[in-house]
């Protein structure tokens, strides 16, 4: 077993856990529920946050829209309170599902993690022990799909987290400031994603029409 296999949980049937990281829009969830669908354990980070929120969450649609509802923009009221509230409920949810993972080793179905994108704030503890139990991979988005990436975050809001990077210039709309600051946290999270990543899928893959599950899986555990 070379190096990088033995940081994984390799379960019985030589299947390892993923965990799925990138920006929200990625596509984390949408292979994720195709991996569920071949027998892999699905922990939804978002699902597991809002389920933590409980009445906190106002409005209909699904889990990722009421979350953005509730958070706002980073110019909103009551935003920066939201988001830590957030990344405290995420470094929970994230203990809670290493704490599964370490303690299902006899289990034969493989899990799939899908993280949300604040992922890379996690304490550096948390990281290395989610890294320890499963291989990750990321999905990237190229820098030539941020302006339609940003269009997608207005049209389908999601929770972000920006950690101070937002920032307007004197005088620059809100819009025109969330469209540049948007492109800007994109370029900084795509060095810490593949910082994190142990594999690599470039956007033409995993946002082929065509591609399979099956293609994807034996992508993402080769040489494992």
């Amino acid at each position: 077993m070379n190096k990088n296999s033995e940081k994984h949980s390799i379960l019985k049937n030589n299947k390892v856990n993923l965990a799925l990281i990138g920006m929200s829009g990625a596509g984390k969830s949408y292979w994720s529920k195709k991996m569920k669908a071949k027998g892999y354990r699905w922990y939804n980070c978002d699902d597991m946050i809002a389920e933590r929120l409980g009445p906190k969450l106002i409005g209909n649609g699904k889990t990722t829209l009421k979350l953005a509802q509730w958070m706002g923009q980073p110019f909103s009221e009551g935003y920066i309170k939201a988001e830590k509230i957030y990344l405290e409920l995420e470094e929970a949810v994230v203990e809670q599902i290493c704490y599964e993972l370490e303690n299902s080793v006899a289990i034969n179905n493989p899990a799939v993690v899908d993280t949300t994108g604040s992922l890379i704030y996690l304490q550096k503890k948390l990281l290395h022990r989610l890294r320890a139990l499963t291989k990750m991979v990321y999905l990237r988005l190229p820098e030539e799909k941020y302006d339609q990436l940003f269009e997608n975050f207005i049209n389908d809001p999601k929770p972000v987290i920006w950690k101070y990077k937002f920032n307007p210039l004197e005088g620059e709309s809100l819009q025109n400031a969330l469209r540049r600051c948007y492109k800007d946290l994109l370029a900084f999270r795509n060095e810490r994603y593949s910082s994190l990543a142990d594999n690599v899928l470039d956007y033409s893959f995993h946002h082929s029409p065509n591609r399979k599950v099956d293609e994807f899986l034996e992508l993402t555990e080769r040489n494992f």
